[in-house]
């Protein structure tokens, strides 16, 4: 019995050691710097780098300028020295979605949304986006709406952005 017990304990730690180790650590970097700055990292230090920040303008993602779109298109450049490293777009930050709560109550301004989001990421050659909705449902920024329906409306944004971006498209 005793043998027994200890076998099936070996087996166990030497299954989940192999999970262990077949699990990549995600090294994510959010990025708002310059432009000029963003030579100084090597791409293959991270897995993941995120353009900070888009922000609502109607249902759509709005990038700031011409600037923007020049750091994400560096961004996905980086690729090239990184296959591995996944280009996301993101919404919001902290102040950054006072209009949230409300363009996602409806399921058009989820669906729009989704769509210029899919629209961005085949233009940009982007892999997908990261949600900074800081919070929904629940008080963040002063004076940000905020109620109970954001929790499945959320759910729902997801819903519409993996129909809109299919499954290979990361969505945080």
């Amino acid at each position: 019995m005793k043998k027994r017990q200890l076998m099936f304990m070996v087996l166990g730690i030497v299954f989940f050691s192999q999970v262990c180790i077949a699990q990549k650590k995600a090294v994510i970097a959010y990025y708002s710097g310059s432009l000029e700055k963003l030579d100084s990292y090597n791409p293959n230090d991270f897995t993941h780098i995120i353009y900070c920040f888009g922000h609502l303008e109607g249902h759509q993602l709005k990038l700031k300028g011409a600037k923007d779109t020049a750091m994400i298109q560096k961004m996905v450049a980086m690729k090239s020295q990184n296959k591995d490293l996944k280009v996301l777009l993101s919404l919001g930050g902290w102040g950054g979605c006072a209009p949230c709560s409300e363009v996602f109550s409806t399921e058009e301004g989820r669906n729009n949304f989704a769509k210029s989001i899919k629209s961005l990421t085949n233009y940009f050659g982007s892999d997908g986006i990261d949600l900074d909705w800081e919070y929904p449902a629940i008080s963040g920024f002063p004076n940000h709406r905020f109620t109970p329906e954001d929790k499945p409306n959320f759910t729902e944004l997801i819903k519409s952005l993996r129909e809109q971006l299919g499954k290979k498209s990361t969505i945080n």
